[in-house]
């Protein structure tokens, strides 16, 4: 069985509060890429992992993945295990929710390769226990996320929009972009009702200005390479531009697929991951 674990970006994301655990509540605006990491799984006595196309990411008990695998198996008392090839292409400590959709692309394939009969309800439920991201790596499209991860709405009508990726050489981490976000004063929120319209209607217009990342100030602080990324993008003619998640990846809007490709084509020998892509719309 093949599945394809596609990436996701954050069109808005605002910082509703803090839980008294310590995590943040955090209401977004996300919708799955063509972009994808491929995980190949068939029957086997044990649960193994297999990793491609990412020089020193772990195939070993931190992996997203394999957690998610055993913990479905734990879950449903499968017997067995099964052989798990992952070919990495969404690029990591990006903001791109690699690890979130490899983790759902597990727990979807499995399901249905162990016949163990979960209803995405609880599949759901199981992949909040591994982190934020992985319930809305189940839904296809355009969402809305609130919460910390775990309310997830999808919103039919998503549309294909024509991005370009630029991701500086470093990466950021969520808890330290979190945490020089909590030291700072709260940047201007998005408007998500507006931003959602927008974004459904087609109005590129409108999208860029409600679209917004409250991440962004604090992880372009850190890494201002973050910033270099939006004003290399606006120069070769995006629409608008913006920080994915908590970083460092960013994305700039483009009219057509053809003004994506010639950016690209323009920015591929100053930046050390410079990708193409689409959004997906209800699939």
């Amino acid at each position: 069985m093949r599945i394809e674990a596609r990436a996701k970006i954050n069109w808005a994301l605002n910082v509703a509060g803090t839980r008294p655990d310590g995590r943040h509540d955090l209401d977004m605006l996300t919708q799955r890429l063509g972009l994808a990491d491929t995980l190949t799984i068939e029957h086997a006595r044990r649960l193994t992992l297999e990793v491609s196309g990412a020089p020193g990411l772990s195939a070993g008990d931190d992996n997203l993945a394999l957690r998610a695998a055993r913990l479905l198996k734990e879950a449903t008392g499968y017997a067995k295990g099964a052989r798990m090839c992952l070919q990495k292409k969404i690029p990591l400590q990006a903001g791109l929710g690699g690890g979130s959709a490899d983790a759902a692309a597990a727990l979807t394939g499995l399901n249905g390769l162990w016949k163990t009969g979960l209803l995405p309800r609880d599949l759901a439920r199981l992949g909040a226990l591994l982190g934020s991201d992985v319930p809305l790596c189940l839904c296809p499209g355009l969402a809305r996320v609130r919460g910390a991860g775990e309310d997830v709405r999808p919103l039919s009508g998503g549309r294909e929009w024509h991005l370009v990726l630029l991701k500086p050489e470093e990466g950021l981490s969520t808890r330290a972009v979190f945490e020089a976000y909590d030291r700072g004063a709260p940047p201007e929120a998005a408007d998500i009702e507006r931003a959602a319209e927008a974004l459904l209607s087609g109005d590129m217009g409108e999208a860029a200005r409600h679209c917004r990342n409250q991440l962004q100030e604090a992880a372009a602080r850190m890494l201002p390479a973050v910033g270099r990324a939006v004003d290399a993008l606006t120069a070769q003619g995006a629409a608008f531009a913006r920080m994915t998640g908590s970083g460092s990846a960013v994305f700039g809007v483009f009219e057509s697929g053809m003004a994506a490709a010639a950016a690209q084509a323009a920015l591929m020998n100053d930046w050390p991951v410079c990708l193409a892509v689409r959004t997906l719309g209800d699939r």
